[in-house]
């Protein structure tokens, strides 16, 4: 079983516009998976594991723009409201068979304004 790669984002500022991540996709080998894309997930959760915000297909803040060759974006967020620290993410991928897998994971470090 393989690990979910480890990415950490660049620093936002708290209640800054978080640019999001754009044209993702999951590969297997460079290929895309036989079965399509159906919903992508993205969880923050701060150092005790609490949730402090979810994004998900096709609700809230996932865009799945290619489900056969698995292409998203996760859009930007206008006010990042997640408290100073460092928020754990993870991204959770679902194919229309049902099978679910993470592939990616991090840290999104948040730092204070100093204007404020």
């Amino acid at each position: 079983m393989s690990s979910p790669a480890y990415i950490t984002l660049s620093p936002v500022v708290y209640k800054d516009t978080w640019d999001g991540l754009t044209n993702c996709s999951f590969t297997s080998d460079g290929t895309a998976f036989a079965d399509p894309l159906s919903t992508v997930r993205m969880h923050f959760r701060d150092a005790d594991g609490v949730v402090g915000l979810q994004l998900t297909t096709p609700a809230t803040g996932i865009t799945i723009t290619n489900a056969a060759s698995w292409q998203f974006s996760v859009n930007p967020i206008a006010s990042i409201t997640l408290t100073e620290g460092p928020w754990y993410w993870s991204i959770e991928a679902t194919d229309t068979t049902g099978r679910i897998k993470t592939y990616v994971s991090g840290v999104l470090p948040v730092i204070l304004d100093a204007t404020q």
